[in-house]
């Protein structure tokens, strides 16, 4: 019983927020395939919240569903992750030591160092860092792994198209099971506009 309440709990507190929750099958990333589950998606996919006696029916009844939010202008929702704690430190360094310096790279330097307080904190079963943000032009989709290996982007990805796993969804890896974790359940904040480091 408790599994399924925190779930429902979370997606009341989502859907407070501004976002669109759906139904993401169990220990996994996979969307449903059910009439029922694809119909959640599209609506969500559409701007359409879940009434709350859907989310009582579907979570109480699949105890064990993940939860998915639509990214992007549509479900109002941009994520910045780090890869972990070193990643995101080497960039408040980088950015602190870089011999130009302009307006954007210091208030974006000024935020990272506040971000733990300042908006929703999210730990993956990865132990990245996610740090949720209303949905941003500055905040465009992007994968470090396509940059050079010494790069100041080390460590970071960007999500703001698609849908993303949210907390308290647990994936399988193989035979080993970690869950998606609320550091800071604060409502996204607004990505300075400022901040031009990723455009």
């Amino acid at each position: 019983m408790k599994n399924e309440l925190e779930m429902i709990q979370t997606l009341f507190e989502y859907q407070s927020f501004g976002l669109l929750p759906f139904p993401i099958k169990p220990f996994s990333e996979e969307i449903h395939d059910s009439k029922e589950g694809r119909m959640l998606y599209l609506n969500a996919l559409n701007g359409i919240q879940m009434s709350e006696q859907e989310i009582y029916n579907w979570f109480a009844e699949k105890k064990l569903d993940n939860c998915g939010l639509i990214l992007g202008e549509i479900g109002n929702l941009s994520i910045l992750e780090f890869e972990n704690e070193k990643s995101l430190n080497n960039l408040i360094n980088n950015l602190s030591k870089k011999n130009e310096t302009n307006i954007s790279d210091i208030i974006f330097q000024n935020l990272l160092e506040t971000l733990i307080t300042a908006t929703t904190c999210i730990y993956t079963p990865e132990h990245k860092i996610q740090f949720w943000f209303n949905y941003s032009k500055k905040l465009p989709t992007f994968n470090y792994e396509k940059n050079e290996k010494n790069s100041i982007y080390n460590g970071i990805k960007i999500y703001s198209d698609g849908f993303t796993i949210a907390p308290p969804s647990f994936i399988r890896n193989k035979n080993e099971v970690g869950q998606f974790e609320i550091s800071l359940g604060k409502p996204p904040i607004n990505f300075p506009e400022e901040i031009v480091f990723f455009i």
